[in-house]
């Protein structure tokens, strides 16, 4: 038997400064991962929520790694998108 989950819903939005962000959420609407593009900057900084490192049973206070340094938005995509989609069909097992 095959099961479906459904797909991460992915928003990018261009912030009040001019910085871009591209935020990964959830069927639940909770943000799994997401990106920034600082302003001035030549590079996007990709991150995890807490609601990742909740899922592997992270201690604290290093529950959340360091951000990553990536230098085209299609890579930032690309990454947010596998681990959205490994959350998610973790999630659903």
């Amino acid at each position: 038997m095959c099961t479906t989950t459904a797909a991460p819903v992915v928003i990018t939005t261009i912030e009040d400064d001019g910085g871009q962000r591209i935020s990964v959420f959830g069927a639940d609407r909770a943000e799994i991962c997401g990106a920034f593009k600082p302003v001035d900057c030549p590079y996007w900084l990709m991150y995890v929520t807490k609601t990742i490192a909740d899922a592997v049973d992270r201690p604290q206070p290093t529950a959340l790694p360091r951000r990553i340094r990536l230098s085209a938005e299609q890579d930032a995509q690309q990454w947010l998108e596998l681990i959205a989609g490994l959350y998610m069909k973790a999630a659903h097992q």
